[in-house]
């Protein structure tokens, strides 16, 4: 497994890879093929785009999509999709991707990763285990415009 920077040319491989995840357990999403391009094209074209990809010989297994932003202390990077084929959860696509990641924003001199991910799903295990913390004072809110 190679683990390296995201491609243009990667694109499509990872809108496969998204909708084989995320329409699956436990998220159980609707993802069609046009409106996950959109989505993660939507990343890939936000200033301060950066995303990493583990890849072998048969494809792509893995990637993170996240944008580097302003912040008062200094620049952060907020993870906006980390996705691994499901065969390669546990096997350590998740960690390496995210080593790489944090060694590429630690040469650009960016010093803090943010994310959001639900709770009580395997995703959250997984970001402890991998140092993350959670922030107490951080409330997130959403509101339905459809009623």
């Amino acid at each position: 497994m190679i683990i390296r920077d995201f491609k243009p040319s990667d694109l499509e491989f990872c809108v496969e890879l998204f909708m084989d995840v995320f329409n699956s357990e436990p998220w159980n999403d609707q993802w069609t093929d046009d409106r996950a391009k959109q989505y993660l094209m939507d990343f890939v074209s936000t200033p301060g785009f950066i995303g990493v990809v583990a890849a072998n010989d048969s494809g792509i297994h893995g990637f993170i999509f996240g944008v580097s932003k302003c912040w008062w202390k200094g620049n952060e990077f907020f993870i906006h999709e980390l996705c691994v084929r499901s065969d390669f959860h546990r096997a350590g696509t998740g960690t390496n991707m995210l080593q790489y990641l944090e060694q590429t924003l630690t040469t650009e001199g960016i010093e803090d990763i943010a994310l959001l991910t639900n709770r009580d799903i395997p995703a959250e295990k997984f970001y402890v285990k991998n140092g993350f913390k959670e922030v107490n004072r951080i409330v997130f809110l959403a509101k339905n415009l459809n009623g």
